[in-house]
């Protein structure tokens, strides 16, 4: 019978350990842009690079997993704390039983209760048990919200059991007619002009804003950080810096701004991006009033740009859920679980584990 291994975690700084960070990510995770460019983002170009990696070696040396923890700024109890993020837990597949996962994610937790004031994490569904085991606490799913934005695809998916309040004869005729390509366009159209024309009269009344778009960051979020960070509970410095890190241009994103005629003071902005002609929303911030008048004013921007649906993930507060779900978008999955290790919220603070103190969207997760 082959002895099992034993294993150890290590920490380590990143630049010691490149190569085999490298190696592990590639062969256990999906990256984006490839490794070396993960890494240069991750340790070399973030606003706040982290010092220290955790590497899961056997009894002979041998690197066969890591994970790491990412630093924020967060907002919590009216000042700024220094959070981790924990990320990128990758484990070789002929490792990956439960006691070498349930280390890593362990001493990192350990390390990282000493180091930050707050530290969470993203486990996808493999990971979460291990979280759990390790005394991580469960603040919530990060869940997607959906809105069609162009309604001639659906058309063609058309069943008899979409159609309960038409009457039983016309079913049969109305089914068919979906799969005329002439009239499922103008049926389509017809339809786009009627749910985006509910949104005008909230967007007209908001007439002291003016709406625009741009392709990279803009220099006055600072001010907006600044002036806004106070109507959030908890939430992560979007500073001009880390949001210029975390979303730096690529084809098909762009900035949604609105800003106040007369001053020209950025009041919200939201980031875009455009895949396969779905506008994903990855992040959403702003004086909250005008974060909801920015909604108002999103679906007819994105239309206009060929998009056929829109899409935001979002954990927190009910204000921005109310208003995404009175806007036409609908909730489609809850799955990603978001983890807090637990512990006494800074003083003054509110409550860690009250998810309506949160405001979580895609920036704040590590990619």
């Amino acid at each position: 019978m082959t002895a099992r291994p034993g294993y150890r975690v290590v920490r380590a700084r990143p630049d010691q350990v490149r190569a085999e960070l490298e190696r592990l990510w590639a062969d256990n995770l999906t990256v984006e842009g490839g490794v070396r460019a993960k890494y240069d983002w991750l340790y070399r170009d973030a606003p706040l690079p982290a010092d220290a990696v955790f590497m899961l070696r056997t009894d002979d040396g041998a690197a066969v997993g890591t994970a790491g923890i990412g630093m924020r700024d967060v907002q919590l109890g009216g000042r700024l704390v220094r959070a981790g993020v924990v990320a990128d837990l990758a484990v070789d597949k002929a490792h990956r039983s439960v006691g070498p996962a349930l280390a890593l994610v362990r001493e990192a937790k350990q390390w990282g209760e000493g180091a930050v004031a707050l530290l969470y994490g993203f486990p996808n569904k493999l990971a979460q048990g291990v979280f759990k085991r390790v005394g991580y606490q469960q603040l919530g799913a990060m869940a997607r919200y959906a809105r069609p934005l162009r309604h001639r695809q659906y058309a063609g998916r058309l069943e008899e059991r979409h159609l309960h309040r038409a009457p039983a004869a016309l079913r049969g005729w109305l089914i068919g007619a979906a799969q005329q390509p002439g009239l499922a366009l103008a049926a389509g159209l017809a339809l786009d002009a009627r749910k985006l024309g509910r949104d005008l009269p909230r967007a007209w009344a908001a007439r002291q804003l003016k709406h625009g778009f741009v392709e990279g960051p803009d220099a006055r979020l600072d001010a907006l950080w600044a002036r806004a960070r106070g109507e959030y509970a908890i939430v992560a410095a979007r500073t001009l810096r880390f949001l210029a890190w975390r979303f730096p241009p690529r084809p098909g994103r762009t900035w949604r701004l609105a800003v106040e005629r007369g001053t020209d003071a950025l009041r919200a902005y939201a980031v875009v991006d455009r895949v396969d002609g779905i506008a994903y929303i990855r992040d959403l911030f702003g004086h909250k009033a005008d974060v909801v008048t920015l909604l108002d004013r999103l679906p007819l921007g994105l239309y206009r740009t060929g998009a056929a649906s829109m899409s935001m993930r979002y954990l927190g507060a009910s204000w921005l859920s109310e208003a995404l779900l009175a806007r036409g978008f609908a909730v489609r999955q809850a799955d990603r679980m978001i983890a807090i290790a637990p512990g006494l919220p800074v003083a003054g603070g509110p409550e860690l584990r009250d998810v309506s103190a949160w405001h979580l969207t895609d920036a704040d997760e590590d990619t």
